[in-house]
């Protein structure tokens, strides 16, 4: 007889697959109902007394192998297992397009269906961990994998959740290990919320560290750099002030505005006091106990954020606040130029020690330098997008290096304050039609935005002297640009590092040329305001550039400052063999001496807290990208060596031919940007229509929002005061002149006191008013109110006022780097706001006297 097999035999009866799984989950439920009574009966006596019988047991029974549950086994995975098991069913599973939009938030919404793995994706993720064979007999079909995950107790309509695939991770875990699966399957051994906690510790930790070194510097400066030394601290203090919270939180990967910021600190605060009570009530319970911590957490300290706290707060199933896509592009865009600045001056401030320390041990000298000046390169590149002939009026833009004379004097010329080594200028060309009065009002209102969104941020930075906004006559164009200036202090000039270091050269000896070039045959205002443009046929481009420097110096620099970081690496494992050395020796000691108990009396000598905080993964990966980095940097030496001068021209059919003819260049394009974007006329006129308009609109409902809360707190204002009157008439005139007169001695004697004359205290002492919190949510609420309309109040007047970027200039002492710009009209193409409602709005203010004072210098 021919031998055939089960699915063979089902499918010559005719049998319905459906109808016969929906009878075996009712054979198996009732089964266990059975099972759950015998066991409240006490008919089941034979049954298991610890886990390991309980284990052994459940193989070996009958009815309990069949029906047996996984939540009764021994729990082989802790709670991080458990989240690592999920992210690998995350992995492999299908996500359907709905639940696509909802990754963003913590948890998706109720209607949105949970992921689940089919029986072709579950064979992938075996195919991936090499064993296609480990659930043999579940594998050979799909109706028998069901039935497994069945009995698991996690099929969802023929597809398995996140539930069944912990079960069946539980069940392998002695045989192979998650661990390992992890390493194989190219992925981290740490959970998603573990690694979360870990990144915002560490932006924690580099606040923490800046504030240090800002207090650091003032107390260097306060008492001179000698007596300083011995109260310097250069340990995190475990708190920061919460005039950082809003970069700290921006580090994490949040952004929130000033107003969600502010309920945020206050619900924390709430969140922190409860907490300290609660610990009180504990001590006192537990007073005679010895392993009792005190908090680090200090919520009567205001104006701080707790590293503990923050962590915990961070790390909760916190309601996140949501803000405007355009308004969270503009908070990222903030901390993140405040965050590039701090980045730059920490890179900058390091390679400066670390050049000195070679100047210090005598490595680098004018002795060994002076005769590399004249080991000169050149290097040219010509790039050609299309037909050179063709760029003749569009875009172009122009960097330039030069020296200068005299600083100081070129300093003045610029109109910058004295005392400054470094300034970095950005000038925005003016309309040749605007007016005195639009130029000052535009000038006045970028000062107002700059002052209150970057001031403490920029007066943080490290050799920080003063920024500045006003309006200047170019000499080169002359034409009217509003200047932004953002100026450090004299030691932050290249000439005076490199006079103070005393290498025997100077900037110009090292870059002796630097010339680059970019010129377009399309400007701004046709690539995104003309319907007629077709970007492969119309847009033609080409850039040349020409550097020339000290290469003998450059290398020898590189190649003392690589060997100065391998000289240091082989010191740290030297370190490290010699404490492993003695930690044996001691261990071995311990064992002679107390063989029952080897561990007696155990010490770690030489403990590596980065060893101890992070995991055999995290450490590997970090050395082999600080292996890979230090390849780099040997490749780049060699390079430079080995090349006296080049000369690099390519040259492109068009932009189509240049993006999606490489296939390098492509992989770095995103997934939305098609040959047809380029081909198509006037696409790109048509996308930048409908970016402006949701523009447009988000700003002209930031509008209204803002009319209507100016009209809201007018109406607040009347209504406080009609109940002052009110509380006023209600006073006697005995009671009414009291009142006044306890004021007039009050302001009496603050006056008396400028003069000089002791008075009471208790005169001095101002009247706090305790606001109630929604006193305090209005208060939030009207400022940032108040910072959108100064924003929107800048906008309109650049707009009004400004045509686009002339010029970025770069001036280090006797350096200069000029990036002068020709065609960026950005302000010609972007939407306009409704100026009527501004002007109301501006005319509301000055009634209620919140106006901005017209007099206000317009130089910070």
């Amino acid at each position: 007889m021919k031998h055939e097999t089960l699915d063979q035999r089902v499918s010559s009866y005719g049998f319905d697959v459906q109808k016969l799984m929906s009878r075996r989950a009712t054979i198996i439920s009732l089964l266990r109902s059975l099972q759950k009574s015998l066991e409240q009966n006490d008919q089941v006596s034979d049954g298991p007394k610890s886990l390991a019988e309980k284990r052994m047991w459940k193989q070996e029974a009958g009815i309990k192998r069949v029906v047996g549950k996984t939540e009764g086994v021994e729990a082989k995975l802790s709670h991080r297992g458990v989240q690592l098991a999920k992210e690998i069913h995350s992995k492999f599973s299908h996500e359907s397009n709905d639940t696509a939009l909802f990754t963003k938030y913590s948890t998706p919404p109720s209607s949105i269906p949970p992921k689940t793995m089919s029986f072709k994706e579950f064979r992938g993720y075996m195919a991936s961990l090499g064993r296609p064979n480990e659930l043999k007999d579940a594998m050979n079909n799909e109706e028998s994998w069901c039935m497994f995950f069945d009995d698991l107790g996690g099929l969802v309509d023929g597809r398995i959740t996140e539930e069944a695939m912990v079960k069946y991770r539980q069940q392998i875990e002695d045989e192979f290990d998650l661990e390992m699966d992890l390493l194989k399957l190219n992925m981290d051994v740490i959970p998603r919320d573990l690694k979360g906690w870990e990144k915002n510790k560490e932006c924690f930790g580099r606040i923490d560290y800046e504030g240090v070194c800002i207090e650091n510097a003032k107390l260097a400066r306060r008492l001179g750099k000698k007596k300083a030394e011995k109260e310097l601290v250069w340990e995190e203090g475990g708190k920061c002030e919460e005039d950082v919270f809003q970069l700290l939180v921006a580090d994490c990967g949040e952004f929130y505005t000033y107003e969600q910021l502010m309920n945020m600190l206050f619900i924390m605060s709430k969140f922190f006091t409860v907490m300290a009570e609660l610990r009180k009530r504990f001590l006192k319970k537990n007073e005679f106990s010895n392993d009792i911590q005190n908090s680090k957490v200090d919520p009567s300290d205001k104006g701080f954020v707790y590293r503990d706290g923050f962590l915990a707060w961070m790390m909760s199933r916190r309601e996140r606040e949501k803000v405007g896509q355009y308004e969270e592009w503009l908070i990222r865009a903030k901390m993140g130029v405040v965050r590039w600045m701090k980045e730059v001056g920490r890179v900058m401030g390091g390679v400066r020690k670390d050049v000195e320390a070679l100047v210090d041990r005598e490595i680098l000298t004018p002795r060994i330098l002076g005769g590399l000046k004249m080991d000169l390169s050149r290097y040219e590149g010509i790039f050609v997008v299309g037909d050179s002939e063709e760029v003749d009026e569009g875009m172009s833009a122009r960097l330039n290096f030069s020296t200068l004379e005299r600083a100081a004097t070129a300093f003045a010329e610029m109109k910058l304050p004295r005392g400054c080594g470094t300034a970095v200028c950005i000038d925005l060309l003016t309309r040749s039609d605007v007016e005195p009065g639009e130029l000052k009002s535009c000038v006045r209102k970028i000062n107002t935005v700059l002052k209150e969104h970057f001031d403490k941020e920029i007066s943080k930075l490290p050799l920080f002297h003063s920024w500045k906004v006003y309006s200047h006559r170019s000499d080169v164009d002359n034409i009217d640009v509003v200047r932004l200036a953002l100026c450090f202090d004299r030691t932050a000039s290249i000439d005076y590092a490199l006079r103070e270091l005393d290498m025997g050269f100077s900037f110009v000896d090292l870059l002796n040329e630097f010339q680059s070039e970019f010129r377009c045959s399309l400007n701004i205002t046709d690539i995104f305001d003309s319907k007629r443009v077709t970007l492969e046929k119309n847009f033609h481009c080409q850039g040349n550039f020409v550097l020339g420097f000290a290469r003998g110096l450059l290398v020898k620099i590189l190649d003392e400052w690589i060997l100065k970081f391998e000289e240091e690496k082989k010191f740290e494992d030297h370190l490290k063999a010699e404490s492993d050395r003695m930690q044996a020796d001691y261990d071995e000691r311990t064992q002679t001496s107390h063989p029952v108990n080897p561990d007696f009396g155990r010490i770690r000598i030489g403990v590596d807290v980065t060893s101890d905080t992070k995991t055999g993964q995290q450490l590997e990966t970090q050395r082999l990208a600080a292996e890979k980095a230090r390849r780099a940097m040997w490749r780049f030496v060699k390079f430079l060596r080995g090349t006296k001068g080049s000369l690099v021209e390519t040259n492109f059919k068009n932009i189509v031919d240049f993006l999606f003819g490489s296939k390098l260049i492509k992989s770095y394009l995103p997934s939305w940007l098609q040959s047809s974007f380029f081909t198509t006329q006037g696409s790109s006129t048509l996308a930048w229509r409908n970016y402006s308009k949701k523009l447009k609109a988000y700003m002209q409902s930031m509008v209204d929002e803002v009319f209507e809360q100016e009209e809201k707190l007018e109406k607040d204002q009347k209504e406080q005061e009609r109940k002052e009157a009110e509380a006023l008439g209600g006073m006697s005139e005995l009671e009414r002149r009291r009142k006044q007169l306890a004021r007039d001695k009050k302001v009496l004697a603050h006056k008396l006191e400028s003069l000089g004359i002791k008075m009471d205290p208790n005169l001095l002492k101002k009247e706090v008013k305790q606001l109630t919190p929604e006193e305090m949510r209005k208060d939030w609420k009207k400022k940032q109110f108040k910072s959108r309309m100064a924003f929107l109040k800048m906008y309109a007047a650049i707009q009004q006022a400004c045509v686009g970027v002339n010029a970025v200039t770069v001036m280090s002492g006797t350096n200069k780097f000029e990036l002068g710009l020709q065609g960026f009209d950005l302000f010609e193409v972007t939407p306009e706001i409704d100026m009527e409602v501004l002007e109301m709005l501006e005319r509301k203010q000055r009634e209620g006297g919140g106006g901005e004072d017209e007099d206000e210098d317009e130089e910070v």
